[in-house]
């Protein structure tokens, strides 16, 4: 469906959800109502993933530091979507390795044992365990690193992957489950009904600067 009939439908269509931003907050739960069979509309005041979800750190991870924080609930959770982003979308995720060094003896021991936690943690996944390596292969993977006082270092995966690219990807999987999206299409202010609650909103087409009525029983705020 082009955007010019994606912005008729948010005027002729009484929604169920109405999401206003297009980050990768905002799609994904535009993909998840749409999936749902909620009729659901997502507009954006800009491009799809123009803001944050374009200034990641490029990394899907489990939170190592979490762990060492004792937080496992968050830990468990973030390595079972790290496993469900690869399967997902293996296009624009990949395996990325980390080297851990060691310069104090209780070092090596240490992290083994937190990272294999991780490991664990992570159940079955596509991502290599974690691993001990020795000075000389350390090295040779980091010929940078200080050597003296070095034990030798863990090596451990994480994923990587392109964050706008994925944003759109979520776009276009919203749009296929039935959802209404537009980018370039800033809410003005929303609209109330008799009783105050907020039913639909007032939203300004960017490129030709015509203002469309969405009408909506629920709201999500993705900004």
């Amino acid at each position: 469906m082009t955007r010019a009939r994606q912005l008729d439908a948010l005027a002729d269509t009484a929604f169920d959800v109405l999401v206003v931003g297009g980050g990768a907050t905002g799609l994904g739960a535009a993909v998840d109502a749409a999936a749902r069979g909620y009729r659901t509309a997502l507009v954006e005041a800009a491009d799809f993933a123009a803001a944050t979800s374009s200034r990641s750190t490029k990394l899907v991870h489990g939170g190592v530091r979490y762990l060492q924080q004792g937080n496992v609930a968050l830990v468990r959770e973030a390595l079972h979507e790290r496993t469900n982003l690869l399967r997902n979308a293996p296009h624009l995720v990949e395996e990325l390795h980390f080297v851990c060094p060691a310069y104090r003896a209780y070092e090596p021991p240490m992290y083994v044992a937190g990272f294999k936690v991780y490991d664990v943690l992570a159940g079955r996944s596509e991502f290599s365990p974690s691993r001990y390596v020795g000075k000389r292969e350390t090295l040779r993977r980091l010929p940078d690193l200080r050597a003296r006082g070095l034990f030798g270092a863990v090596r451990y995966s994480d994923g990587q992957f392109d964050d706008a690219r994925l944003a759109l990807a979520l776009a276009r999987t919203a749009a296929d489950a039935g959802a209404t999206i537009a980018n370039y299409a800033r809410v003005l202010r929303f609209a109330y009904d008799a009783r105050g609650r907020a039913c639909g909103a007032a939203v300004r087409d960017e490129e030709t600067g015509r203002t469309l009525d969405v009408s909506a029983r629920a709201g999500v705020n993705a900004t």
